[in-house]
């Protein structure tokens, strides 16, 4: 904390403290209401209702640091009750902006396909190589190689000894 403080910051600081209500003190210019400790305190940044993201030292109890009310909202809404609900709208309008663009953009595959059919068939038979490929390298007992179907296939199923006798 800052030990030399000048006349006018001690001026505020006797103007918010020595209120008793959240009502009259927000009537006040640059000053909060903390609730838990029920005290007006002096609030001198640009944007009270983020006071907390600077001076974690607003209230005099570190708990209500986010409760804080301030005046352009009033004594029922607290800095976090603002902040999650400013969080909560931003993220349904994100994820409504990419709903609408998968939407947009299925629509837009689906007529390009009406365009050229044969694209598609072309890529669904790729794929199903592929994936063909890929479980016998990554299962190779499981689906076994060709060399192994044309042995199952003449009926070469006996095993060899592990040991030469």
């Amino acid at each position: 904390m800052n030990a030399s403080v000048s006349p006018a910051d001690d001026a505020h600081l006797l103007r918010c403290w020595r209120i008793q209500n959240c009502k009259d003190c927000l009537k006040q210019v640059d000053c909060s209401w903390c609730p838990f400790s029920w005290t007006c305190v002096p609030n001198s940044n640009r944007v009270q209702l983020l006071a907390p993201a600077w001076d974690e030292n607003v209230c005099p109890h570190w708990a209500e640091r986010w409760e804080i009310r301030t005046r352009p909202l009033g004594c029922q809404v607290s800095t976090i009750t603002t902040l999650t609900s400013f969080v909560t709208i931003a993220s349904t309008l994100v994820f409504a902006l990419l709903v609408t663009l998968t939407v947009f953009g299925i629509q837009r595959l689906r007529a390009y396909s009406d365009k050229s059919p044969g694209l598609w068939k072309a890529w669904a038979n790729a794929w199903k190589d592929w994936w063909a490929k890929w479980q016998q390298q990554r299962y190779p007992m499981i689906h076994g190689n060709e060399d192994d179907v044309e042995a199952r296939e003449q009926g070469g199923n006996e095993r060899e000894p592990l040991l030469p006798s």
